[in-house]
């Protein structure tokens, strides 16, 4: 019997968080759904202990609940394409990913199931919470998409499509997403922001999505994210994902409103790393790379989408004083 979710776990020297992840998934999942899930473990060329905790998990997990699951070692090629392999090898009907420095929570596996007794959507949205220690994990706490949730309360996809673009939060781990939807959009490799570069063409391709506005999973904040350590590749690689909103809004002009809040968000996403990197460094190269974005992308798509004066104003005003001694 096939199963009806893959769950997909890209893993790349995580030693320190790939055991609470594999257990998260463990204890989200009751013995009688067991069967209906297969895990699909990414090692992408771990160098560290993370190949020796996955087979130690599957030796006193996995195998002796008879949990379907793959481990599958290839050389490091990097998240897109440990997500690529994954969804190569997937057996099921929907597909989840999770990050391995991520936790379901709240019996996360048995919820999604639940949903699929009942509906089969094309994509499944659920909510998230950002965490340092498990203890942040609390309904006391904000999650990642609750004003979504309550703007997008009885709204049909079509109804409620522009909002999730406002929204702008396309983290791939947040959904559960029919397969062969997947088919059609692999993931870029070679490029940060995939998930900008994924989700949004995946929702415009959907019919139909089933929202569930439960916690199911825990997303982990570390100093190593993206959005400390900003350097010039992530502003060019988010230049591509421009570029790509620009011509996907060229061939999809049905979708043009859409993706034209996609490109408003992920440009003031470049000026904003630009005015980061300048404030940091001092250096007006920054400055003048977001001069140069500007005139290619009037050559190439006739469009201009300036500075954003009017959306950085505010917190521009209360930073540079502080910065230059004023």
């Amino acid at each position: 019997m096939k199963p009806l979710i893959s769950l997909i776990i890209p893993c790349y020297n995580v030693q320190n968080y790939v055991q609470a992840a594999l257990q998260s998934v463990a204890d989200s999942l009751s013995p009688e759904h067991r069967g209906q899930v297969e895990w699909l473990i990414v090692d992408d060329g771990a160098t560290d202990q993370t190949p020796d905790i996955i087979a130690r998990f599957a030796a006193q997990v996995l195998q002796p609940q008879q949990i379907p699951h793959r481990i599958i070692r290839q050389s490091n090629a990097g998240l897109s394409a440990a997500r690529n392999t994954g969804l190569a090898h997937a057996q099921g009907e929907y597909v989840l990913f999770l990050d391995s420095d991520d936790i379901f929570v709240q019996a996360a596996l048995d919820k999604i199931l639940a949903v699929l007794a009942q509906q089969q959507p094309d994509i499944i949205e659920f909510d998230a919470q950002m965490f340092v220690q498990p203890s942040d994990l609390s309904p006391q706490n904000p999650t990642l998409y609750g004003q979504y949730f309550r703007d997008t309360a009885g709204q049909d996809h079509q109804s409620s499509l522009q909002r999730a673009f406002e929204e702008n939060r396309w983290y791939v781990w947040s959904r559960c997403y029919r397969r062969s939807l997947l088919e059609r959009h692999p993931f870029i490799v070679g490029k940060l922001f995939e998930d900008m570069m994924f989700t949004p063409y995946v929702y415009l391709d959907a019919h139909t999505v089933y929202r569930l506005p439960e916690v199911l999973l825990g997303y982990r904040q570390n100093a190593g994210s993206i959005t400390a350590n900003v350097n010039m590749r992530h502003i060019n690689d988010l230049y591509f994902a421009l570029e790509t909103a620009f011509q996907q809004a060229a061939a999809l002009p049905q979708h043009a409103p859409c993706l034209a809040i996609l490109q408003r968000k992920t440009w003031r996403l470049i000026v904003a790393y630009c005015v980061k990197l300048f404030l940091k460094t001092r250096d007006v190269q920054y400055l003048r790379q977001v001069q140069q974005f500007r005139a290619q992308t009037r050559a190439r798509f006739g469009c201009d989408l300036g500075w954003q004066w009017g959306y950085f104003a505010g917190s521009l005003l209360k930073r540079l004083p502080k910065k230059f001694g004023l």
